[in-house]
């Protein structure tokens, strides 16, 4: 059994870490449209507030809790 938790949503967004898919900006705009089309528009303030509060590497535990994110 996977101790890693399910994301609020079955919504995934794909990114490239080093192509233009993977500036933070655009993960962060993604997974707001991401959390709006799964009816979880009440966790976008939440969402932006968390995944803004640090680095990169937070950015993307944050997301993680929030969809689906792969790495491609």
């Amino acid at each position: 059994m996977s101790n890693e938790k399910k994301p609020l949503t079955d919504e995934t967004v794909e990114f490239e870490p080093t192509g233009p898919t993977g500036n933070a900006y655009w993960i962060l705009g993604m997974t707001t449209r991401a959390l709006k089309r799964s009816g979880h528009a009440d966790q976008v303030e939440e969402y932006n507030r968390r995944a803004t509060s640090g680095n990169y590497d937070n950015l993307l535990a944050v997301t993680r809790e929030y969809v689906n994110l792969v790495e491609v």
